[in-house]
């Protein structure tokens, strides 16, 4: 949609408040657009998806701990020169904060498998579930829900079968 800016010097970017619907944005001619997007792109995370957002949030609230305190700082930076700048993967990496994320976001991988971790998320998903369809009132989309969790166990249990009969 073009939005008609009353200063042209000024262009807008982004939301202009926490509330809106939309966003603006500049195109490559210079004329101002607004889009309006739904986010709903973090609650149509695949498990593997939330897994990686965990490990994110986790090493972002670690580097903010860790970068209150000065004397840290200066042992991570002589760290990651020490390294050579090279992090998880062989990866170089431009700054010291950066090098750290990604070390603390490999630690928490390590520390929380996906497997376990995945199994763990099916069963507080159907704990849940199960807790509300056993409620009084349930609505047809628990009911969906749960019995499409069953399906996906039942489809996973059955390749499994399969797979130790063909070895």
């Amino acid at each position: 949609m073009n939005v008609t800016n009353d200063s042209p010097v000024r262009l807008l970017h982004g939301k202009t408040e926490k509330s809106s619907k939309g966003y603006y944005y500049v195109t490559p001619r210079g004329k101002q657009k607004y889009r309006n997007r739904e986010e709903t792109y973090q609650q149509k995370q695949s498990p593997k998806q939330k897994w990686n957002s965990l490990a994110f949030s986790e090493a972002h609230k670690q580097m903010l701990i860790l970068w209150a305190d000065e004397e840290q700082v200066a042992q991570i930076t002589q760290a990651w020169k020490d390294a050579m700048h090279r992090g998880p993967k062989d990866r170089i990496y431009e700054d010291a904060k950066g090098w750290k994320f990604a070390f603390l976001q490999e630690q928490w991988k390590q520390e929380h498998p996906f497997e376990p971790w995945y199994e763990e998320y099916l069963r507080a998903i159907s704990e849940e579930a199960a807790q509300k369809t056993e409620a009084e009132e349930v609505s047809d989309y628990m009911l969906r829900h749960q019995a499409e969790i069953l399906e996906a166990q039942a489809a996973a249990l059955r390749k499994q079968l399969n797979a130790s009969h063909q070895k």
